[in-house]
């Protein structure tokens, strides 16, 4: 019933990772007087043949901009990206798209289904575009669908569809070209919680016999602790990776303090309240035991002054920069 991922060990042979993301930066530029979003500031990723990974955090912190980067959706302000040995961000855009229709699965939290077009017909649909036999189309369609227990409702329009019964039919259709990597984007949002559960088990089940590769985005704890790695995002920054058995509500003890490429740390929240919140001014000191020292300053007079001829200002959201800076230390753009 299953297709098994028959070029999997050959490509581990030739190619490190599946996918290798390294310091991606994705910047909305602002119209007229609104100010530009850096949506992603420095973020790096290894998947690897038959992961299982959950992308962590809360809504606006850039989950769904890294999954729609990694999966080929959209280019990168900066950072690289690589499918295979093959550098996403330089690949026109046809190649691109033949990618994503061979070796990348989407899956949505909307289901994103066509609402005129029956449960087969948005299976067998996704295969056509690669110019597959309709004699194996439907043969493929049909397993598909039985395997996620939705073959009875084969002939039913999408829109007529339950919550539950869309997400199983993008599964279906995620999967159809046998890809080597799912993608899902809050898959479980739309559902009841019983219905999760059988979506999440599912996915567990597929990513075990099938050797594809999930990465699914979630807010919730629950969703990832079916993943057997999370990395967990704020403000689109990566605060941290984390195994399988790690307590998603209590991630103060593992998270890794990171250093981003525009010498920003990120701190843990029960540091971060012993600082005084958000935006106070600290003075760093590197101590002889490489221990590091910080004292609070009390207003921008005790900052040390730089001359004009030192700094130059931001031309996306207006912070002094040194002279020698390349990226804004605060919001990542380019000079």
């Amino acid at each position: 019933m299953y297709a098994k991922i028959k070029q999997t060990d050959e490509n581990k042979a030739k190619y490190n990772q599946l996918l290798a993301a390294k310091s991606l930066y994705m910047i909305y530029k602002g119209r007229a007087e609104l100010a530009s979003v850096v949506a992603l500031k420095s973020v790096s990723l290894d998947i690897n043949y038959g992961d299982f990974i959950a992308i962590v955090g809360p809504s606006g912190s850039g989950k769904s901009t890294f999954l729609k980067i990694l999966g080929g959706l959209m280019r990168p302000t900066a950072g690289s990206l690589h499918f295979e040995g093959v550098d996403v961000t330089k690949t026109p855009e046809e190649e691109l798209t033949s990618l994503r229709r061979e070796k990348i699965g989407f899956v949505f939290q909307e289901g994103n289904l066509l609402p005129d077009l029956t449960a087969f017909d948005n299976v067998n649909q996704s295969m056509a575009l690669n110019g597959i036999s309709y004699t194996y189309r439907k043969k493929r369609t049909l397993e598909l669908l039985d395997l996620m227990g939705v073959l009875h409702r084969k002939n039913q329009l999408a829109n007529r569809l339950s919550g539950g019964e869309k997400q199983r039919v993008a599964i279906a259709r995620a999967m159809a070209n046998n890809p080597r990597l799912i993608i899902a984007d809050e898959p479980t949002g739309n559902v009841d919680f019983k219905t999760s559960v059988r979506l999440l088990e599912l996915f567990k089940q597929l990513n075990r016999d099938t050797g594809m590769a999930f990465l699914i985005a979630t807010h919730s704890s629950h969703v990832a602790g079916y993943a057997d790695r999370s990395v967990e995002l704020r403000d689109g920054l990566m605060l941290g990776e984390h195994a399988k058995g790690i307590d998603l509500s209590e991630l103060d003890a593992s998270r890794m303090v990171i250093m981003d490429a525009d010498n920003r740390i990120t701190l843990p929240a029960n540091v971060l309240q012993q600082l005084e919140g958000i935006g106070s001014l600290w003075n760093v000191d590197v101590q002889e035991n490489n221990q590091i020292l910080l004292t609070p300053l009390q207003d921008l007079s005790e900052l040390p002054s730089m001359s004009e001829e030192q700094v130059r200002d931001c031309p996306v959201c207006g912070v002094e920069n040194p002279i020698t800076n390349k990226l804004c230390r605060s919001c990542g753009a380019s000079f």
